[in-house]
């Protein structure tokens, strides 16, 4: 069973990589994310505990993905038909870097595994303390912990989304969108996310029928199951992603670039070099 925090709402709704070529504000995101790194090494070691700062991770976006994120018609069909919104694909095509990108293992994952529990509890509250310490130098927020770091970026990433309610043309075109799929919620945002995040739903209460519903809480989840067991729910997917396509096909050209540039500019102010 796959178990992941839950990060950012839209964090989960686009394939992570970077762009072709890195844009000052994202060169300079990478920059923030080391020094936070060599920050947080420096705090640990102070205290006498080990660390390794993270690398960078820096991504290249294929052609198709760009276009996908530009909300190119054909480049987000040939997508969904075979992958549907990115949900259960990942289970049918483990290690396809278009539904299951590698972001790394982490530089002190060997070290944390040899630590016994009473150990690793006092690393983690250093390593938190350590973090928010090196955040507010970098980047000047106030944070007590990596969850409410995160917690920030969700809420900082909702509300500047949401902003894309509000314009005419979108509105329009949402009232549309959701007119042709016959349902209620016609607001742009819940209309891009619907898709995906019906699925992970579904993905959801399917691992927690098998864990007898023994989860964390907010945890992104995908069940055990192997490529043949997720076929059928991945065949579903798909036919529901193309009908959610051809009804937005005059929706995501307008909105994806859009709400990729919203999200680009929080992935920097936060320095998340693993989604830019």
């Amino acid at each position: 069973m796959f178990v992941a925090k839950a990060v950012a709402a839209a964090l989960l709704t686009t394939s992570f990589g970077g762009l072709a070529t890195a844009t000052p504000g994202t060169e300079a995101a990478y920059a923030d994310k080391a020094k936070i790194e060599s920050m947080r090494a420096g705090c640990m070691k102070e205290q006498g505990l080990a660390y390794l700062p993270e690398k960078v991770i820096k991504r290249d976006r294929t052609k198709e993905e760009r276009a996908r994120l530009a909300g190119d018609h054909e480049a987000l069909r040939a997508y969904r038909a075979k992958y549907g919104f990115g949900v259960w694909s990942r289970l049918v095509f483990p290690g396809d870097p278009a539904v299951d990108r590698d972001m790394g293992e982490s530089r002190n994952d060997k070290h944390l595994m040899s630590l016994s529990a009473k150990d690793l509890k006092t690393w983690r509250a250093a390593d938190d303390k350590c973090f928010a310490k090196a955040v507010k130098t970098v980047l000047g927020k106030t944070v007590t912990s990596q969850d409410d770091f995160l917690a920030d970026v969700n809420a900082a990433l909702g509300k500047r989304l949401r902003e894309l309610d509000t314009d005419p043309k979108l509105a329009a075109l949402g009232k549309e969108f959701g007119g042709c799929l016959k349902i209620a919620e016609i607001r742009p945002t819940v209309l891009a996310d619907r898709g995906r995040a019906t699925f992970t739903k579904e993905a959801t209460e399917v691992a927690k029928a098998q864990s007898k519903g023994s989860l964390p809480k907010g945890a992104v989840v995908m069940p055990g199951l192997t490529p043949e067991q997720a076929k059928p729910y991945l065949d579903k997917e798909v036919t529901a992603a193309l009908a959610d396509l051809e009804c937005g096909k005059a929706f995501y050209p307008a909105y994806a670039p859009r709400a990729r540039a919203i999200e680009e500019r929080v992935y920097q102010e936060f320095a998340l070099d693993f989604a830019l």
